[in-house]
């Protein structure tokens, strides 16, 4: 888990370093295309009305999403004595993973909202980077006081690394160049009748929990960083590059001290084109703020899958 948090840590900063010796120009912080309705475009100057709703809209957020996870995630675990448990070793990180997309679109959007109040950007940045640590952290407490989870360091890393993503992409460039996103699919394993405990049954929990069928995507937006002329005038802002992470037999047993269940899981790696839904400009802003909402989930494309047994072309990912 370390080396694989290590390694990412290490991409996000050269991507960065890299970047800047192109030399196309980077967009204000506050930009935003034009739309039809007022209400929709960025306020450059702090706008209380919408820092109070902004506020106010968080909160709820914020409730409803606890709420969720308290229905599909902890129902029927039961509470007990808060503790720690390093489950660094489970699941082929894959939870680990997901952590990272969490904190990386709680901090976005946080981001956003503040870009859309008027707030300066350091200050914007801050409140998002904060907000969406704190956020995603809220939850490792909870698993702390849950039976048979605990209080996660390794998760609460995953949660850092994702916020600073955010961070990271408006500090050096003002938009999500570098972006974390899901797909999912369900697994053979979530039809399984002993393992629905674990990997959940009915498709939100599948969602959740059938690691099996996720896909964590790192996508690039190739069209940023391609230096100013030709190229970037005519390279499609809608199509990324994404490689993609997974694992197969994912079925628990991590109880067992010989740690058998190594010898049927497996990673999986993926080299894909990707629709950046967040950069399809539109003069709706409802539209726009709905694409930048759903952009956290990516939709299938034909990519190319590397795993233990061989190199393999998929229709759909």
């Amino acid at each position: 888990m370390k080396f694989l948090i290590g390694k990412m840590a290490t991409w996000f900063f050269f991507v960065g370093t890299i970047s800047l010796s192109f030399s196309q120009q980077i967009r204000d912080f506050h930009y935003q295309q034009d739309f039809k309705n007022d209400f929709y475009i960025n306020a450059t100057q702090p706008n209380k009305a919408r820092k109070n709703l902004v506020g106010i809209g968080g909160a709820s957020a914020y409730a409803v999403t606890g709420t969720y996870l308290g229905a599909v995630w902890y129902a029927g675990q039961g509470l007990g004595k808060f503790n720690f448990f390093n489950d660094s070793h489970e699941w082929k990180q894959m939870d680990k993973v997901g952590h990272v997309l969490g904190g990386y679109h709680a901090s976005r959007w946080v981001i956003g909202m503040m870009k859309w109040s008027g707030v300066p950007k350091q200050k914007a940045i801050l409140a998002g980077g904060v907000s969406g640590f704190l956020a995603m952290s809220s939850i490792e407490v909870m698993d702390g006081f849950g039976v048979g989870w605990g209080f996660s360091w390794p998760d609460i890393g995953a949660d850092l690394l994702g916020s600073g993503l955010a961070v990271m992409n408006q500090a050096l460039w003002n938009e999500d160049r570098i972006k974390m996103r899901v797909s999912y699919r369900k697994s053979p394993y979530a039809s399984v009748d002993s393992l629905q405990y674990l990997l959940g049954s009915n498709p939100a929990e599948w969602f959740l929990k059938d690691y099996n069928g996720q896909t964590l995507w790192m996508s690039v937006r190739v069209h940023s960083f391609l230096p100013e002329g030709w190229l970037q005038d005519h390279y499609p802002r809608w199509l990324n590059l994404a490689v993609g992470y997974g694992a197969e037999g994912l079925t628990g047993g991590y109880d067992d001290p010989t740690r058998a269940y190594l010898a049927h899981e497996y990673r999986q790696f993926y080299l894909s084109l990707d629709l950046d839904l967040a950069n399809i400009h539109t003069r709706n802003g409802f539209l726009n703020s709905l694409l930048q909402v759903v952009d956290i989930v990516r939709i299938p494309l034909p990519a190319i899958q590397f795993d233990q047994t061989g190199t393999r072309f998929r229709a759909f990912q």
